[in-house]
Order: C-alpha cells, then sequence, then structure tokens
C-alpha cells in the first residue's frame, strides 16, 4: 500500500514537523540574542584624519560625533558637512557589516525541510 502525505522518507510525519518547528524556534532565539549581542556594540569611525568622529551602535544608533576645532570652519561648512557624512555612513556600514557577519555564521539549515 501507498504513503501518501508526510515529508520525504516517510515516517511519522507529525514528529517530524515538531522537530523542524522545534529548531526553528531555536534557531529563532538564537538569531534575536545574536542581534541584541551586536545591537550593544560600538563602532568608531573617523573622517578628515581623525577631525570628525562618530560612535554609533551596532543597531545604528548615533551616539556621539565629536569635531576637532580645527575643522570647524564658517568659510568651509561644505567640507565639515561632508566629513560628517562620510564618517556616519561609514559608521552605518561597519554596524550592517558587524550584523551580517554575526548572523552569516549561524546555520540556517533545518534537516527535513528541504
Amino acid at each position: 500500500m501507498a504513503k501518501f502525505g508526510g515529508f520525504p522518507g516517510g515516517g511519522n510525519s507529525f514528529g517530524n514537523m515538531q522537530n523542524i518547528l522545534k529548531q526553528a524556534q531555536k534557531m529563532q532565539t538564537e538569531m534575536q540574542e545574536k542581534q541584541e549581542a551586536v545591537a550593544k556594540k560600538e563602532i568608531e569611525t573617523s573622517a578628515g584624519g581623525g577631525a570628525v568622529k562618530v560612535k554609533a551602535t551596532g543597531d545604528k544608533v548615533i551616539k556621539e560625533i565629536i569635531l576637532e576645532k580645527e575643522v570647524v570652519n564658517a568659510d568651509d561648512i561644505e567640507m565639515l558637512q561632508d566629513l560628517i557624512l562620510t564618517a556616519v555612513n561609514e559608521a552605518l556600514n561597519k554596524a550592517d557589516t558587524m550584523m551580517q557577519a554575526e548572523l552569516g555564521s549561524m546555520n540556517m539549515n533545518i534537516p527535513g525541510l528541504f
């Protein structure tokens, strides 16, 4: 007699489904823990040879922007704006890279699902 339904390989499909759900819940918990850990990490970037420094967290919250006095020039606001944008964008990119590196190390394979 032929078997119908269930997962490839036959067997107890309800038991397989429970195992898959448990593994998925475990992975979700691990992913959330890693995201929270990365969110707490701090990143510091700079532009203009350190004249502009930006501190941010792994969850892309800008915590501090530090400007050296010599970079503040009322006659050249555009340069200061460019330096700030460069440092902020670099901090956000580093946060993305850090998050991807942490989450990319997770094994997303659930046996029996694919």
